[in-house]
């Protein structure tokens, strides 16, 4: 992409005005102020500086320039995002933005077939007198018109050359429809769907990027379910996320689902923050995906066996990621579909408030399963809790639930905390990039330095003046040094220029944080070359302590002392340069 043409963006467009359309902006002193539209809050931590398009929320640390907002606010990916506030700036894109990316034809086309085709699967469902019976149990599971038409459901009829006869008529060449995801790896005389209820799988955009079919006869598999492509990958998506995002931000919580029809019998009675895996294990892409939206679930899937255990995997993994869960208790052999249908919209809505802690749930299901009168019972429950307790990455939750399972099992703590240990769970450490911002927050003088030259951009030529990247050790401030000097050599001012170069998102959070503070305001010159001054003559002392060390080395019975010279020559170099710095010069 031409920067040029994100620096002409950033000109015409202000970030108030954008911003505006989705929160109310009070304004204070040089910034504006507002309830953040990613948590729930109820004082105003979401700031926005005009003059740098730029926006941190001090509650829940998002931050970034007025192309991340959008992203996050509209669920747009980078190049949507561009195209949409290109449009709204009156720029017109170059070329390479437009369509030279061959990945990005197959995306665009595979879309304009996804829709095709799920229009299609609707228009029969709906008109068609083949799909009476697909109808029929539609509406035997609680299913209006309107619901319907918002999932977009649809039948793939009984005919298994329908769908190849139609896209051929439509165009499509054989190569393309053999590489879409339509038809089985047997050939184009296979479709993957035929005599199906479909529920389109569809991404936050609403555009249709995959398919799930159900059968409605006694035999085959129950779901069939796209094959991955390069518009789908089952772990990073979720079945209802595109109609839930809403309500998800407002209410502050999602309901993770078993499947497409316990999303829609939610759906159905008004209860519309309700999401599904698709198909598979719930995985850690999906929750960071959720996250976004919310940091509360409620799990709600079949209470028998396999049920209980998916909802165990989804406790621990909402757990690793800070999100606080609780279950809902469903009758063994009933589902959230089954409730809507045999009793009530009522009945599904008194459900879900008989929501039990995640901690108890999964306790009780570990008593329930092991004989708690007899010793090796008791090592059975603590055994199956080691992988839970392992999970919770606060201290004080941990020891509180190991003081509730010894209370539970009769036992001292100091037990419970040593069985946990010595099985080999130690409390889990973050791993490396997944820390959180205010671990980022640790700020390195070198850091420190970097950030206040991008508040500051005019002091950035005095500083490479003085001080190189080799002068840095800090890989975040060297990230930031080399996006500064990309951003000098092309001449660009704008904020956006520099963070656009810099891949941590947090960093770039927490970047956005210092800029939106009077952190740098004050003496912001002085700030810098002093700072400049103590790196600088940190870095040269590291050089002088590493010749010193290179001398001592030095065999004294060696003949040639040109190596000696040279070092030596280089300690008198070093020597000067510090004492320059001492004296100012």
């Amino acid at each position: 992409m031409s920067n040029n043409e994100r620096e002409e963006i950033n000109s015409k467009l202000n970030i108030i005005d954008i911003v505006s359309t989705h929160l109310t902006l009070k304004r204070a002193g040089a910034r504006y102020v507002g309830l953040c539209p990613f948590h729930n809050e109820k004082t105003p931590s979401f700031t926005v500086t005009p003059e740098k398009n730029l926006f941190y929320c001090y509650g829940c640390h998002k931050g970034g320039t007025i192309f991340d907002f959008v992203m996050e606010m509209e669920n747009m990916d980078f190049p949507q995002a561009l195209k949409f506030l290109a449009d709204k700036a009156g720029v017109e894109l170059g070329g390479r933005h437009k369509e030279d990316s061959g990945d990005r034809k197959i995306r665009d086309a595979l879309k304009e077939l996804y829709r095709r085709v799920s229009g299609s699967f609707q228009y029969i469902l709906i008109n068609k007198p083949e799909a009476e019976t697909a109808r029929d149990y539609l509406v035997k599971r609680g299913l209006t018109l309107e619901l319907i038409e918002e999932f977009q459901i649809g039948w793939a009829p009984d005919d298994r050359n329908w769908l190849l006869k139609f896209l051929k008529s439509k165009g499509y060449s054989n190569e393309f429809l053999t590489e879409s995801g339509l038809f089985s790896q047997r050939g184009l005389s296979y479709p993957l769907f035929s005599g199906r209820v479909m529920f389109p799988i569809m991404n936050n955009n609403g555009e249709v990027i995959a398919f799930s079919g159900r059968t409605l006869k006694d035999f085959g598999p129950k779901y069939i379910n796209s094959p991955e492509t390069i518009l789908f990958l089952k772990k990073n998506n979720l079945y209802g996320l595109n109609n839930s995002i809403k309500k998800i931000r407002e209410t502050g919580y999602f309901i993770l689902c078993e499947g497409q029809m316990d999303v829609i019998a939610y759906h159905q009675a008004g209860i519309t923050n309700a999401v599904a895996p698709l198909g598979t294990a719930f995985t850690s892409g999906q929750v960071r995906i959720l996250k976004r939206y919310a940091d509360k679930a409620v799990i709600s899937f079949d209470g028998d066996q396999p049920g209980q255990n998916a909802a165990r995997k989804a406790v621990m993994l909402f757990e690793q990621h800070e999100i606080t869960s609780k279950i809902v208790k469903l009758p063994a052999e009933e589902d959230p579909s089954d409730i809507l249908v045999n009793k009530g919209e009522k009945a599904l809505h008194k459900v879900l408030k008989s929501t039990i802690n995640s901690f108890d749930y999964i306790l009780e299901n570990a008593i329930n399963l092991s004989d708690i009168s007899t010793p090796e019972g008791k090592e059975e429950i603590l055994r199956s809790m080691n992988d839970y307790l392992g999970s919770l990455t606060s201290e004080v939750r941990r020891n509180s639930c190991m003081n509730e399972i010894a209370e539970r099992l009769g036992v001292k703590f100091n037990s419970v905390e040593r069985d946990f240990m010595r099985g080999g769970r130690q409390p889990e450490k973050e791993k490396p990039g997944e820390n959180k911002i205010q671990k980022k927050k640790d700020v390195s003088v070198e850091l420190f330095l970097m950030i206040a030259v991008v508040v500051n951009r005019n002091s950035y030529e005095f500083v490479r003046g003085r001080i190189s990247i080799d002068d840095l050790k800090d890989a975040r401030a060297r990230e930031i040094y080399i996006a500064l000097e990309e951003s000098f050599r092309n001449e660009e001012t704008y904020l956006d220029s520099v963070l656009s170069r810099i891949e941590d998102q947090q960093l770039v959070s927490l970047i956005a944080e210092k800029v939106t503070s009077d952190e740098f305001s004050i003496n912001s010159d002085e700030l810098i070359k002093d700072t400049v001054k103590k790196i600088k003559k940190s870095s040269l002392l590291k050089k002088r302590e590493e010749i010193v060390k290179k001398l001592k080395n030095i065999s004294k019975d060696s003949v040639e002392d040109v190596n000696e010279i040279d070092l030596l020559s280089e300690k008198i170099f070093l020597d000067q340069e510090i004492e320059k710095l001492r004296l100012g010069i």
